[in-house]
């Protein structure tokens, strides 16, 4: 094939790679493995977005973690997810035309409206199974939420809240009531999931997209948020409530504050390395402080410490926290300057929405371990990609 056809199938092969996170990861893997191939063979044109140098601390420091750990063999799964990042590469690498960009972020909408919408069967079916079995619904369904194509109702409310932003971000500023319809329905799926942080990510991406818009109307988005809860079921009530007012002991908030001081207190034993990889989950009840309910109960216990932040630095230590924060904040500045100056509407539809997913994902990142599912990191890494190949145009 002529090296034109070559970069036909990669961007082909690529896109569908990172579509294929919001409908299957192993799909998803077996394209990324594949045109991860195909950036190979194209030796002359091979590209990498300029985040090498944290990019490159941030592995060294994890692997570093692993072997210093009190068990090497545990830390393998995380090294394994490194996987996620080809996507860098392999898209980097194909994309060559602002088109692909369309083609990209096209795909990302449907892909993302079909999720939400089989969550609305889903839901419909969760409610109509709980009436009939005359049980309290918000309480079943905390337990059995709605998770679109995924098989968890984090990792898909990690999903649409990225769709939301990026389609909120295309309609604001390129004019195309397509993002508002794709925006609603990802909203809506993104309410009735009830994932408490992911709605905050996704609030504050909102307030930076609307704030660079037309900044006057931020003032009007605590109203709206009000509407929306007033209007919505009593599940939607008591779940934006329970933020402020928990309800004892069968409330995540009880657990997430037992995270946290737990990982406190292993990052101040450990703050170079942490304590390894995978090694949370093993050494939780050695560092957990004495105070906290013994034994723990099940529902508080999801194998990590629901935040990047001190999930990462528990694990791999202080200094890997500060790459991963040098990689995604560097490339936030880049955005940002570049969405000021642009003056083509399309561009700077895509480099604000791109920043507003970086500043939902670093603030949902504060209350979920949101960088530790396979398909959030690599759609979010995809869309770094983009956002740089945005920059370049």
């Amino acid at each position: 094939m002529s090296p034109e056809q070559w970069q036909r199938v990669s961007i082909v092969v690529a896109g569908c790679a990172l579509v294929a996170t919001l409908c299957s990861i192993a799909v998803s893997q077996i394209l990324l493995g594949l045109a991860t191939a195909l950036a190979l063979f194209q030796w002359r044109e091979r590209r990498f977005p300029p985040i090498g140098w944290p990019l490159g601390a941030f592995v060294g420091l994890s692997l570093l973690a692993v072997l210093f750990s009190d068990s090497p063999a545990a830390g393998v799964p995380q090294l394994r997810k490194f996987f996620v990042y080809l996507i860098l590469f392999a898209l980097a690498t194909a994309l060559r035309r602002w088109v692909e960009v369309r083609w990209i972020l096209a795909g990302l909408a449907t892909a993302g409206t079909l999720s939400a919408l089989w969550s609305f069967v889903q839901y419909g079916r969760k409610y109509a199974a709980a009436k009939a079995a005359g049980v309290d619904f918000t309480l079943a369904y905390i337990a059995d939420r709605t998770t679109g194509f995924m098989s968890h109702w984090m990792t898909f409310g990690g999903e649409m809240m990225i769709v939301l932003l990026l389609s909120v971000a295309w309609f604001l500023f390129k004019r195309d009531w397509r993002g508002a319809v794709v925006a609603l329905l990802t909203g809506v799926a993104l309410l009735l999931g009830q994932t408490r942080g992911m709605w905050i990510g996704a609030g504050t991406g909102i307030v930076y997209l609307v704030w660079s818009w037309k900044r006057p109307v931020v003032l009007a988005l605590p109203v709206l948020a009000g509407l929306v809860l007033a209007l919505g079921p009593a599940t939607l009530q008591d779940r934006a409530l329970s933020i402020v007012r928990p309800r004892g002991d069968l409330d995540s908030n009880a657990h997430r504050q037992a995270m946290f001081r737990t990982g406190i207190a292993i990052i101040q034993a450990h703050p170079v390395l942490g304590i390894g990889p995978e090694m949370v989950k093993r050494k939780f009840p050695e560092y957990a402080p004495a105070d906290i309910l013994r034994p723990f109960p099940i529902h508080w216990w999801y194998d990590h410490l629901h935040n990047i932040y001190l999930h990462f630095a528990a694990e791999r230590g202080i200094p890997a926290v500060i790459a991963l924060l040098w990689m995604i904040g560097g490339s936030l500045i880049v955005f940002l300057r570049s969405a000021r100056r642009t003056e083509d509407a399309e561009r700077r539809a895509v480099l604000h929405g791109v920043a507003a997913v970086i500043i939902g994902v670093l603030t949902a990142g504060i209350f979920e371990y949101n960088l530790g599912d396979s398909e959030v990191l690599q759609l979010f890494l995809g869309l770094l990609v983009v956002g740089y190949f945005t920059t370049e145009v």
